[in-house]
């Protein structure tokens, strides 16, 4: 018996059905974990968060030179709220997902079927820093200063996805190159 080409995209459909018959899905849990905290929110907020012997006005100073400094463009600050949120856009191409589109479309081809290849084609990295002042505004010059990455990934059929960077090296990158303008900016 020979197996027909045009008979491949309906026999994997409906295996494909098949299979997805015998998974359990729990719509309860899904809307319990929207929303929810990430895994090691707390891990992330640490790594996120530093406490600084200045004024809220010359940290959010110095953050602003460390953002421009690390290439970012500052595209919303507000100085009275202690909110600066500067983006800069990357390049996020990369062959091997173009290559597997390619040859996943010329497969689909060749068994009768189609399908249209996409691929993350730019990111734009947001960062986002809120300062507060710690304590009694009057008595203390602590700010509290908190920064978060983003990442939002455009792909080539228009959709784009947001991701929460919380990989410690950013952040360490950040905060490593912010105490440098900090003492620059303290004359030490």
């Amino acid at each position: 018996m020979k197996f027909h080409p045009n008979y491949a995209l309906p026999c994997a459909m409906a295996a494909g059905l098949l299979l997805a018959g015998c998974v359990k899905y729990d719509h309860n849990a899904t809307a319990m974990a929207l929303g929810s905290a990430p895994p090691k929110a707390t891990e992330i907020r640490q790594a996120q968060t530093r406490t600084f012997n200045a004024s809220e006005t010359q940290v959010l100073m110095e953050a602003t030179q460390t953002l421009q400094d690390l290439g970012y463009t500052l595209t919303e600050t507000s100085s009275p709220l202690g909110v600066l949120v500067g983006t800069k856009t990357r390049d996020a191409t990369e062959t091997g997902e173009v290559a597997g589109q390619v040859a996943l479309t010329v497969l689909s081809a060749l068994l009768g079927g189609g399908h249209s290849p996409s691929w993350d084609t730019e990111q734009e990295i947001r960062a986002t820093i809120v300062t507060t002042p710690v304590g009694q505004p009057a008595a203390s010059r602590q700010t509290m200063l908190r920064v978060s990455f983003q990442r939002i990934v455009r792909r080539t059929d228009g959709n784009a996805r947001v991701e929460l960077l919380t990989e410690n090296q950013i952040y360490q990158e950040f905060f490593n190159k912010f105490h440098q303008t900090m003492t620059v900016a303290q004359g030490n």
